[in-house]
Protein backbone atom coordinates (compact mmCIF):
# COMPACT_ATOMS: atom_id res chain seq x y z
CA UNK A 1 0.00 0.00 0.00
CA UNK A 2 1.62 3.20 -1.13
CA UNK A 3 1.61 6.66 0.39
CA UNK A 4 -0.91 8.85 -1.39
CA UNK A 5 0.83 12.09 -0.45
CA UNK A 6 3.30 13.47 2.02
CA UNK A 7 1.65 13.73 5.45
CA UNK A 8 2.51 14.39 9.10
CA UNK A 9 2.71 11.78 11.84
CA UNK A 10 1.85 14.42 14.46
CA UNK A 11 -0.30 17.56 14.70
CA UNK A 12 -0.26 20.02 17.61
CA UNK A 13 -3.34 22.16 18.24
CA UNK A 14 -1.83 23.68 21.39
CA UNK A 15 0.03 26.14 19.16
CA UNK A 16 -3.10 27.24 17.27
CA UNK A 17 -4.04 30.60 18.76
CA UNK A 18 -7.60 31.85 19.25
CA UNK A 19 -10.03 33.09 21.90
CA UNK A 20 -9.60 29.70 23.52
CA UNK A 21 -6.99 27.03 22.85
CA UNK A 22 -7.69 23.30 22.54
CA UNK A 23 -4.28 22.09 23.82
CA UNK A 24 -4.12 18.59 22.36
CA UNK A 25 -1.40 16.80 20.40
CA UNK A 26 -2.35 13.94 18.03
CA UNK A 27 0.37 11.41 17.12
CA UNK A 28 0.26 8.40 14.82
CA UNK A 29 1.47 5.45 16.93
CA UNK A 30 3.73 3.57 14.50
CA UNK A 31 4.34 0.64 16.89
CA UNK A 32 0.68 -0.21 17.43
CA UNK A 33 -0.42 0.59 13.86
CA UNK A 34 -0.34 -1.85 10.93
CA UNK A 35 -0.15 0.51 7.98
CA UNK A 36 1.06 -2.06 5.44
CA UNK A 37 -0.70 -5.32 6.38
CA UNK A 38 0.46 -8.73 5.22
CA UNK A 39 -1.95 -11.22 3.71
CA UNK A 40 -4.59 -12.11 6.28
CA UNK A 41 -3.96 -8.98 8.39
CA UNK A 42 -6.21 -5.96 8.80
CA UNK A 43 -4.90 -2.45 8.25
CA UNK A 44 -4.88 -0.55 11.55
CA UNK A 45 -4.33 3.12 12.40
CA UNK A 46 -3.61 3.95 16.07
CA UNK A 47 -3.36 7.49 17.43
CA UNK A 48 -2.26 8.89 20.79
CA UNK A 49 -3.93 12.10 22.01
CA UNK A 50 -2.21 13.98 24.84
CA UNK A 51 -3.35 17.14 26.65
CA UNK A 52 -0.72 19.82 27.32
CA UNK A 53 -2.90 22.69 28.61
CA UNK A 54 -2.97 24.66 31.83
CA UNK A 55 -5.64 25.28 34.46
CA UNK A 56 -6.71 28.65 33.05
CA UNK A 57 -9.79 29.80 31.15
CA UNK A 58 -7.66 30.30 28.05
CA UNK A 59 -7.50 26.53 27.57
CA UNK A 60 -10.59 24.36 26.94
CA UNK A 61 -11.37 20.70 27.58
CA UNK A 62 -11.99 18.49 24.55
CA UNK A 63 -15.65 17.64 23.96
CA UNK A 64 -15.28 15.55 20.78
CA UNK A 65 -13.21 15.34 17.60
CA UNK A 66 -13.50 14.09 14.03
CA UNK A 67 -10.99 12.41 11.75
CA UNK A 68 -11.65 13.28 8.12
CA UNK A 69 -11.32 9.79 6.64
CA UNK A 70 -11.95 9.00 2.97
CA UNK A 71 -15.57 9.83 2.12
CA UNK A 72 -16.12 6.41 0.52
CA UNK A 73 -15.51 4.60 3.82
CA UNK A 74 -18.67 3.32 5.49
CA UNK A 75 -19.43 1.54 8.76
CA UNK A 76 -19.20 -1.82 6.94
CA UNK A 77 -15.61 -1.07 5.88
CA UNK A 78 -14.50 -0.68 9.52
CA UNK A 79 -13.60 -3.95 11.24
CA UNK A 80 -12.98 -2.65 14.76
CA UNK A 81 -12.61 0.55 16.80
CA UNK A 82 -11.03 0.71 20.25
CA UNK A 83 -10.81 3.72 22.57
CA UNK A 84 -8.90 4.07 25.85
CA UNK A 85 -9.05 7.19 28.03
CA UNK A 86 -6.31 7.62 30.65
CA UNK A 87 -5.50 3.92 30.23
CA UNK A 88 -9.11 2.77 30.76
CA UNK A 89 -10.79 0.95 27.81
CA UNK A 90 -14.06 2.61 26.79
CA UNK A 91 -17.29 1.03 25.63
CA UNK A 92 -17.59 1.95 21.94
CA UNK A 93 -21.23 2.24 20.87
CA UNK A 94 -21.76 2.89 17.19
CA UNK A 95 -24.18 5.73 16.62
CA UNK A 96 -23.74 7.14 20.14
CA UNK A 97 -20.07 7.86 20.85
CA UNK A 98 -18.68 6.86 17.43
CA UNK A 99 -20.28 7.64 14.06
CA UNK A 100 -19.51 8.81 10.53
CA UNK A 101 -20.47 12.38 9.59
CA UNK A 102 -20.96 13.14 5.89
CA UNK A 103 -21.42 16.23 3.71
CA UNK A 104 -25.16 15.61 3.84
CA UNK A 105 -25.11 15.21 7.63
CA UNK A 106 -22.08 17.09 9.04
CA UNK A 107 -21.15 17.46 12.68
CA UNK A 108 -22.85 20.17 14.68
CA UNK A 109 -21.59 22.69 15.63
CA UNK A 110 -18.21 22.29 13.83
CA UNK A 111 -19.55 21.55 10.35
CA UNK A 112 -16.75 18.97 9.92
CA UNK A 113 -17.11 15.53 8.34
CA UNK A 114 -15.44 12.20 8.98
CA UNK A 115 -15.27 9.63 11.78
CA UNK A 116 -16.54 11.27 14.98
CA UNK A 117 -15.29 10.29 18.46
CA UNK A 118 -17.48 11.65 21.27
CA UNK A 119 -15.16 11.10 24.24
CA UNK A 120 -14.39 14.14 26.48
CA UNK A 121 -10.79 14.73 27.53
CA UNK A 122 -9.30 16.93 30.26
CA UNK A 123 -7.18 19.82 28.99
CA UNK A 124 -4.35 19.22 31.51
CA UNK A 125 -3.96 15.51 32.20
CA UNK A 126 -6.10 13.86 29.53
CA UNK A 127 -4.65 10.96 27.53
CA UNK A 128 -6.46 8.91 24.90
CA UNK A 129 -5.59 6.23 22.37
CA UNK A 130 -7.85 5.25 19.50
CA UNK A 131 -7.31 2.40 17.02
CA UNK A 132 -9.27 1.90 13.79
CA UNK A 133 -9.03 -1.39 11.85
CA UNK A 134 -10.26 -1.84 8.27
CA UNK A 135 -11.31 -4.94 6.34
CA UNK A 136 -9.18 -3.82 3.38
CA UNK A 137 -6.16 -1.51 3.19
CA UNK A 138 -6.48 2.13 2.15
CA UNK A 139 -3.86 4.46 0.79
CA UNK A 140 -2.13 6.57 3.42
CA UNK A 141 -2.44 10.32 3.05
CA UNK A 142 -3.30 13.54 4.90
CA UNK A 143 -6.67 13.60 6.70
CA UNK A 144 -8.10 16.53 8.65
CA UNK A 145 -8.38 16.52 12.45
CA UNK A 146 -11.28 18.66 13.72
CA UNK A 147 -11.63 19.45 17.44
CA UNK A 148 -14.46 20.96 19.48
CA UNK A 149 -14.56 22.06 23.10
CA UNK A 150 -15.44 25.07 25.23
CA UNK A 151 -17.52 26.56 22.42
CA UNK A 152 -14.44 26.59 20.15
CA UNK A 153 -13.75 24.70 16.91
CA UNK A 154 -10.17 24.01 15.79
CA UNK A 155 -9.63 22.50 12.35
CA UNK A 156 -7.21 22.53 9.43
CA UNK A 157 -4.30 20.40 10.68
CA UNK A 158 -3.81 17.13 8.80
CA UNK A 159 -2.28 13.85 9.95
CA UNK A 160 -1.48 10.60 8.11
CA UNK A 161 -4.59 8.44 7.88
CA UNK A 162 -6.84 6.36 5.59
CA UNK A 163 -7.20 8.55 2.51
CA UNK A 164 -8.93 8.07 -0.81
CA UNK A 165 -6.90 6.78 -3.73
CA UNK A 166 -4.88 9.44 -5.49
CA UNK A 167 -4.19 9.89 -9.16
CA UNK A 168 -3.26 6.60 -10.80
CA UNK A 169 0.01 6.34 -12.67
CA UNK A 170 1.87 3.92 -14.90
CA UNK A 171 5.31 2.86 -13.75
CA UNK A 172 8.09 1.77 -16.10
CA UNK A 173 11.54 0.47 -15.24
CA UNK A 174 14.56 1.33 -17.39
CA UNK A 175 18.12 0.03 -17.35
CA UNK A 176 21.35 1.56 -18.64
CA UNK A 177 24.78 -0.03 -18.64
CA UNK A 178 27.50 2.28 -17.30
CA UNK A 179 31.28 2.08 -17.03
CA UNK A 180 32.54 4.05 -14.03
CA UNK A 181 36.14 5.16 -13.58
CA UNK A 182 37.63 6.97 -10.60
CA UNK A 183 41.24 8.09 -10.02
CA UNK A 184 42.84 6.88 -6.78
CA UNK A 185 45.83 8.51 -5.09
CA UNK A 186 47.75 6.78 -2.28
CA UNK A 187 50.02 8.98 -0.13
CA UNK A 188 52.39 7.12 2.20
CA UNK A 189 53.20 8.25 5.72
CA UNK A 190 55.43 7.07 8.57
CA UNK A 191 54.49 7.96 12.12
CA UNK A 192 57.15 7.23 14.74
CA UNK A 193 56.14 5.82 18.07
CA UNK A 194 57.58 6.76 21.47
CA UNK A 195 61.33 6.22 21.59
CA UNK A 196 62.60 3.95 24.37
CA UNK A 197 66.17 4.29 25.67
CA UNK A 198 68.01 1.49 27.51
CA UNK A 199 71.34 2.11 29.29
CA UNK A 200 74.05 -0.36 28.32
CA UNK A 201 76.48 -0.70 31.22
CA UNK A 202 77.55 1.95 33.73
CA UNK A 203 78.25 5.56 32.84
CA UNK A 204 81.95 6.50 32.34
CA UNK A 205 83.17 9.78 33.82
CA UNK A 206 86.14 11.46 32.04
CA UNK A 207 87.97 14.66 32.91
CA UNK A 208 87.81 17.70 30.62
CA UNK A 209 85.02 19.31 28.56
CA UNK A 210 85.66 17.68 25.14
CA UNK A 211 83.49 14.71 24.09
CA UNK A 212 84.81 12.11 21.67
CA UNK A 213 83.30 12.12 18.19
CA UNK A 214 82.32 14.98 15.85
CA UNK A 215 78.62 14.28 14.91
CA UNK A 216 75.68 15.74 16.80
CA UNK A 217 73.20 13.12 15.60
CA UNK A 218 73.05 9.67 14.03
CA UNK A 219 70.96 8.87 10.91
CA UNK A 220 69.76 5.58 9.44
CA UNK A 221 66.90 4.35 7.23
CA UNK A 222 64.07 1.88 7.82
CA UNK A 223 62.36 0.16 4.89
CA UNK A 224 58.95 -1.55 5.23
CA UNK A 225 56.77 -3.13 2.58
CA UNK A 226 53.04 -2.23 2.83
CA UNK A 227 49.83 -3.83 1.56
CA UNK A 228 47.13 -1.18 1.17
CA UNK A 229 43.47 -2.28 1.13
CA UNK A 230 41.28 0.28 -0.69
CA UNK A 231 37.51 -0.30 -0.58
CA UNK A 232 35.60 1.74 -3.20
CA UNK A 233 31.82 1.85 -3.57
CA UNK A 234 30.35 2.63 -6.97
CA UNK A 235 26.84 3.89 -7.64
CA UNK A 236 24.90 6.47 -9.57
CA UNK A 237 22.51 9.35 -8.90
CA UNK A 238 19.54 9.53 -11.28
CA UNK A 239 17.79 12.83 -12.02
CA UNK A 240 14.82 13.28 -14.32
CA UNK A 241 14.05 16.34 -16.37
CA UNK A 242 10.78 18.25 -16.69
CA UNK A 243 7.89 16.06 -17.83
CA UNK A 244 6.05 17.18 -20.97
CA UNK A 245 2.85 15.89 -22.54
CA UNK A 246 1.45 15.59 -26.07
CA UNK A 247 -2.30 16.12 -25.93
CA UNK A 248 -4.50 13.96 -28.14
CA UNK A 249 -8.18 14.20 -28.97
CA UNK A 250 -10.81 14.07 -26.21
CA UNK A 251 -13.27 11.16 -26.45
CA UNK A 252 -15.96 9.56 -24.31
CA UNK A 253 -14.62 6.09 -25.22
CA UNK A 254 -11.67 4.33 -23.61
CA UNK A 255 -8.18 4.81 -24.99
CA UNK A 256 -6.91 2.37 -27.61
CA UNK A 257 -3.49 1.28 -26.37
CA UNK A 258 -2.79 -1.00 -29.36
CA UNK A 259 0.56 -0.55 -31.09
CA UNK A 260 -1.14 -0.96 -34.52
CA UNK A 261 -1.90 2.36 -36.18
CA UNK A 262 -5.24 2.64 -38.04
CA UNK A 263 -4.80 2.01 -41.74
CA UNK A 264 -5.25 4.89 -44.19
CA UNK A 265 -6.46 3.83 -47.62
CA UNK A 266 -4.39 5.27 -50.49
CA UNK A 267 -5.57 3.21 -53.52
CA UNK A 268 -6.92 5.13 -56.50
CA UNK A 269 -10.72 4.98 -57.06
CA UNK A 270 -12.10 3.11 -60.05
CA UNK A 271 -14.01 4.90 -62.81
CA UNK A 272 -17.34 6.10 -61.49
CA UNK A 273 -16.55 4.99 -57.98
CA UNK A 274 -16.43 7.41 -55.11
CA UNK A 275 -13.73 6.49 -52.62
CA UNK A 276 -14.19 7.50 -48.98
CA UNK A 277 -11.15 8.28 -46.86
CA UNK A 278 -11.24 8.22 -43.07
CA UNK A 279 -8.38 9.50 -40.99
CA UNK A 280 -7.86 8.81 -37.32
CA UNK A 281 -5.60 10.54 -34.86
CA UNK A 282 -4.61 8.83 -31.65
Amino acid sequence: MKMNAVCNNQVDYSNVQGDRILPFIFSLNMEDSILHPSEGEEQKFCYDIIAVGEDTSRYADLSHFLMGICSSITKNDIAKITVAVNGEPQNVIWGENVEIKTDENPDHPTGCTGLKFDFPLDKQIGMMQICISFHRPYEIGPVNICLYGGGTTATGLEICGPACGGNSSCESTFYQQETVCVPVKVTPFAKPGTAKTVCCGKAVVSPGAQCPGSQTSCSFTVTQKLCVEIPISFGAVVETGTAVVQCGNVSETECNCSDNEPEISTSAPKNGEVKEYRFFNR
